[in-house]
C-alpha cells in the first residue's frame, strides 16, 4: 500500500495522488508534513492574547472573592440577625482584590496598577479602624508604619533593578530596608503612645543589620573587580 506523503490517501499504483495531485518522490520537506505545520499555526491562532488572559485571571479572582464575600455576609446575617463580625473578612477580601486585580488588568499601564496595589494596605487599615466606629489608631499608627514598609520596599526594589550586576548587593539593599523599617516602627509607636521619639530595640537591630549590609556591598564589588576571588567563591 502506497500512501500520499501530503494527505495520507492510499494512491495504490497511481502516478500521482488523486486528491492533491502530488507526485510521490517529488515532495519537499515543506509539503511533506503540512498538517503538522497547520496544526501548530492553528494552535497559535486560538491562543488568547495577553490582555485577554489577564482579564480572565482577574475575572476568576473576582468571582472567587465575590462568592466568599457573599457566603460570609449571609452566614453573619442569618445566624446573628445583622452584620457584625463579617465586616472584618469582607474588608480582608476587598484588600486582596484591590492588591491583585488592578495590577493584573493594567497590562499597558503598570504604574496605575502599582498605584492601586500600593494604596490597598492604607485602605484596608482605614476600613478596619472604621469598622470599630471611629478613626483612632489608623492615622497615627497603622498608616505611618505601612508607609515606611512600602517606602523601604520601593527603595530596595528600585536600586536592585538599577544595579547592573546583581548578587550580594541585593541582600545588602534588603538589610538596609529592614533596618529602616525597624527604626520607623519603634519611632511611630513611641509617638503614638504620647512619649518622646526614642529608639531602643530598633537601634540595636539596625546596629547589627547595617554593618552586615555594608560588608555585603563591599564583598559584591570586591568580587566583581577581582577575577581570582570570583573563581575562589565560584561566582
Amino acid at each position: 500500500m502506497s500512501l500520499c506523503p501530503r494527505c495520507g490517501v492510499d494512491i495504490g499504483d497511481a502516478a500521482s495522488c488523486p486528491l492533491c495531485g502530488l507526485v510521490p518522490g517529488y515532495e519537499t520537506p515543506a509539503t511533506a508534513m503540512p498538517h503538522a505545520r497547520n496544526l501548530v499555526d492553528l494552535t497559535a491562532s486560538v491562543q488568547p492574547p495577553s490582555r485577554a488572559r489577564h482579564l480572565f485571571v482577574a475575572e476568576l479572582i473576582t468571582v472567587s472573592l465575590a462568592i466568599a464575600a457573599l457566603t460570609v455576609f449571609l452566614v453573619d446575617l442569618l445566624t446573628g440577625g445583622g452584620i457584625s463580625w463579617s465586616l472584618y473578612p469582607l474588608a480582608a477580601l476587598g484588600f486582596i482584590w484591590l492588591s491583585l486585580c488592578p495590577l493584573i488588568m493594567a497590562t499597558k499601564r503598570k504604574i496605575l496598577g502599582l498605584a492601586f496595589t500600593a494604596l490597598a494596605p492604607f485602605a484596608f487599615l482605614l476600613a478596619l479602624d472604621l469598622i470599630n466606629g471611629d478613626i483612632n489608631w489608623s492615622l497615627r499608627l497603622g498608616l505611618p508604619i505601612a508607609a515606611s514598609v512600602e517606602l523601604s520596599a520601593s527603595f530596595a526594589t528600585f536600586v536592585s533593578l538599577r544595579s547592573r550586576r546583581k548578587g550580594l548587593n541585593l541582600l545588602s539593599f534588603g538589610l538596609l530596608a529592614i533596618a529602616f523599617v525597624c527604626l520607623s516602627v519603634e519611632g511611630v509607636i513611641s509617638l503614638w503612645l504620647g512619649g518622646p521619639l526614642r529608639f531602643s530595640w530598633s537601634f540595636i537591630a539596625s546596629s547589627a543589620l547595617v554593618p552586615i549590609a555594608i560588608f555585603l556591598f563591599y564583598a559584591h564589588h570586591r568580587l566583581a573587580a577581582d577575577a581570582t576571588l570570583r573563581r575562589l567563591f565560584h561566582v
